[in-house]
């Protein structure tokens, strides 16, 4: 056995196999050791990386192919070995400060692959099994390969491969190259003509990057997104954590034939994608729920518009913020509204990470926000979905509602996401298998999202829906506030809360908070009895700001005001009687 395979410490019985072997793949490619600093994706998905360190396996791919039969387990080794010699990105690995962040291409690698034989016949549960098994432990980022791999074998042939791959390596996209690559395997082969024989590298993308079009581009993206943060809401579940059970991350799958019937339909109808029809689904029921002017998702976007990028086995996907107005709109206006903002966000999906976080942390203390980029959307592009725009009738609609189904699958306790939906399917049903934090969208409330925006989407194919009014049309309600809530900036926040944030960062024991009406909406003013305290207001800003990331139910003060003692009364008029300071919004103009 292989220290280094994840397989290695599986009994075979666990696999439903017979015996486990293994076959180390040795490949020397032409040319010397390369280094060279990582592209935007790859810096983008490092972060990820780092917030969930050492626990990183949620991060993986994990796939597996059918492979056609009579095939040798030969035949397989030998095309892994192609494989790793075709495409650099399967030889790189990452080097840490201080001597990178930077990705190191080598010439000379060694891939070991498990071979699981399962005798006469495969179980059902054996290659799920596999899968799981490489896919869950975390990848060596600076010296392991990025890339895993186990062959099954029934009755002396090899009948499938299965596969985990290093998110900072290579992404879905890439993963349908390599499946491209193994064709020749497959029993159902993919064709696709546009791949180059010389696949677009990884280095050269980051070399392009650091170009004076690369630089031109990057600032027009920060750009935008920035333009984005500065008029979302601060998150879309504005609610406290709960304490929920282990695991509290988990993991459900969607199956719906009625939303592979009404997806393509209203995308033809409002000349769009199915990923703006189900992006607007989406925002829809989750504005609904709380009640927000605004809603917004992370989109995951592919970044491989350029011929180039055609065939290439590497990391080129980034995640970019979109946002929608909610206000006074039905379904159909939303779907509208969100052509032009998704588009216009993925036209810019690639960017340099560093300097949008950097903008982003100087918006945050701008607006007195956190933002809560916790919910995503991840269509991979769902050609195989009819693209006819016949309407589908009430008839068909229901009958394929009754043939929906979904299954919760076991999950983790460790991920960035409160919501992360990820999109796939074909004509007969699209999939939406969904990453929920319980402790957020409990489970049962998660699923009433998914059913909702089932309803929805079907419902408006011969209806107008506002947005208003989804509850009329699905199991959900909004979210009840009482009138310690409001709605300031597009956020609602709890004014005990608020005023719980100020008085932590001021070490004032007497800190009360109103919102107060003014032009532009609420204001959220904070008195602080400054009367034993040297407070600088601008620090204070930053302080209350700096204790905001995992807040969902408060933001920081739009002005502080700093009196002498207490009020007399502790209402609005009371701290207004009483002598000032200091008063101050705390934000640095200029």
């Amino acid at each position: 056995m292989t220290s280094d395979s994840p397989l290695a410490d599986f009994e075979p019985a666990l696999l439903g196999a017979q015996s486990i072997r293994f076959h180390r793949i040795d490949c020397a490619a032409a040319g010397d050791p390369v280094t060279a600093p990582l592209n935007w994706a790859q810096q983008h998905m490092l972060m990820l990386f780092q917030a969930l360190e050492p626990e990183t396996q949620s991060l993986n791919l994990s796939v597996w192919l059918v492979l056609r039969p009579g095939l040798s387990l030969d035949e397989v080794i030998e095309a892994l070995r192609d494989l790793l010699m075709s495409h650099e990105a399967l030889r790189t690995r990452y080097v840490p400060p201080p001597l990178g962040p930077a990705q190191r291409v080598l010439s000379e690698v060694s891939l070991p692959v498990a071979v699981v034989d399962c005798g006469e016949k495969v179980p059902d549960a054996t290659v799920p099994a596999v899968v799981a098994a490489l896919a869950g432990q975390p990848f060596d980022l600076e010296n392991g390969s990025p890339i895993r791999a186990a062959v099954v074998l029934e009755d002396g042939s090899a009948r499938y491969a299965a596969f985990a791959l290093n998110h900072l390596i290579t992404d879905v996209t890439g993963w349908q190259w390599i499946k491209y690559h193994l064709r020749a395997l497959l029993s159902d082969i993919p064709e696709d003509p546009r791949a180059p024989r010389v696949p677009y590298l990884m280095r050269d993308a980051a070399q392009w990057e650091s170009s004076p079009a690369g630089v031109r581009l990057g600032s027009r993206a920060v750009a935008q997104h920035e333009a984005t943060y500065r008029a979302m809401p601060q998150t879309m579940l504005p609610r406290p954590v709960q304490e929920v059970e282990a695991p509290r991350y988990r993991y459900l799958e969607f199956t719906s034939p009625l939303l592979a019937m009404a997806v393509p339909y209203l995308a033809a109808r409002h000349n769009t994608t199915p990923a703006a029809v189900l992006y607007a689904g989406i925002c829809s029921v989750a504005g609904f729920v709380s009640a927000l002017p605004g809603a917004f998702i992370q989109l995951t976007v592919g970044n491989r518009l350029e011929p180039q990028l055609h065939g290439a086995v590497g990391m080129y996907t980034q995640d970019v913020p979109a946002r929608v107005d909610l206000a006074d709109a039905s379904v159909a206006d939303v779907i509208d509204r969100a052509t032009p903002s998704i588009l216009q966000a993925a036209r810019f999906g690639r960017y340099p990470p560093i300097d949008l976080e950097a903008a982003r942390k100087r918006l945050e203390l701008e607006r007195g926000t956190a933002f809560d980029l916790s919910c995503w959307l991840n269509v991979v592009p769902i050609a195989r979905i009819s693209s006819s725009a016949q309407r589908p009738s009430a008839s068909q609609l229901a009958q394929a509602r009754t043939q929906g189904h979904w299954r919760w699958i076991e999950g983790t306790d460790n991920s960035t996401s409160t919501y992360f939906v990820f999109a796939n399917g074909s004509e007969d049903a699209l999939v939406l298998t969904l990453i929920v934090d319980t402790a957020v969208l409990p489970a049962h409330e998660a699923l009433a999202w998914v059913q909702a925006v089932e309803r929805v989407l079907g419902a408006s194919v011969s209806q107008e829906i506002a947005v208003a009014r989804i509850g009329e049309h699905a199991e959900l309600s909004q979210v009840s506030r009482g009138a310690d809530w409001t709605l300031s900036d597009g956020n609602w926040v709890r004014l005990p809360d608020v005023a719980a944030l100020v008085r932590g960062a001021s070490a004032a024991a007497v800190t009360d908070v109103f919102a107060v009406p003014s032009p532009e909406g609420s204001r959220l003013t904070a008195f602080i009895d400054g009367g034993r305290h040297d407070l600088d207001l601008t620090r204070l800003h930053e302080e209350c700001v700096a204790a905001l990331p995992g807040n969902r139910t408060a933001m920081a003060p739009q002005e502080y005001v700093v009196c002498s003692g207490k009020p007399r009364t502790r209402d609005l008029a009371g701290w207004e009687m009483t002598p000032v300071l200091a008063r101050g919004s705390g934000r640095v103009v200029g």
